[in-house]
């Protein structure tokens, strides 16, 4: 396979401030390649990355990453095909 046709799955965990939880979903969820199957009141949310290549996942995490009100973001699985 080329770059250009890679397979990326990621998932990770990121806290965020309650007070900018509503708006930091919004953002997170304009990604094309991000979903958030899980959220609890307190901020914790599952972030599912699901990407063609890996610079597309790149992107998108380090975008997600810089998000105000996400102050915690760690990576919990990945996998990648070429």
């Amino acid at each position: 396979m080329t770059q250009d046709s890679d397979l990326f799955i990621s998932s990770h965990i990121a806290q965020i401030a309650p007070e900018h939880l509503e708006i930091a979903l919004q953002e997170i969820l304009k990604h094309p390649y991000a979903d958030v199957p899980l959220v609890d009141d307190k901020g914790k949310v599952v972030i599912l990355i699901d990407a063609p290549t890996n610079k597309d996942a790149v992107s998108t995490i380090d975008s997600i990453r810089t998000t105000e009100g996400i102050f915690s973001f760690s990576p919990v699985y990945q996998h990648q095909e070429d």
